[in-house]
């Protein structure tokens, strides 16, 4: 089962949202960025080693629900994006660097 940190896949939606405003500039109708939902599977597991602590891993969504070890998790994030000032984004906004 392959694993991407969940922070890689916010990471990655930040990325893709960002390219998409930035390729709507110029256009004559623009929209403004509501809130977005991700939605994942996870896999809660807590380090064995000297570090400590506790990843997240984002699993496939045609996962088991369970292996024999580890519990898959049902995670809903939302998230409203805004500019760095605080204001709502709009697709085609100058105010987001390239």
């Amino acid at each position: 089962m392959e694993r991407i940190a969940l922070q890689d896949s916010i990471a990655a939606l930040r990325q893709e949202l960002t390219a998409s405003i930035v390729a709507a500039r110029g256009e004559q109708l623009q929209f403004e960025v509501g809130e977005v939902v991700m939605e994942f599977q996870v896999e809660v597991e807590q380090s064995k080693d000297g570090k400590g602590g506790i990843k997240f891993w984002v699993v496939e969504m045609g996962a088991s629900a369970a292996s024999k070890d580890k519990a898959i998790h049902k995670l809903s994030i939302p998230l409203k994006p805004v500019r760095a000032d605080g204001k709502p984004v709009l697709t085609g906004s100058n105010d987001i660097p390239e």
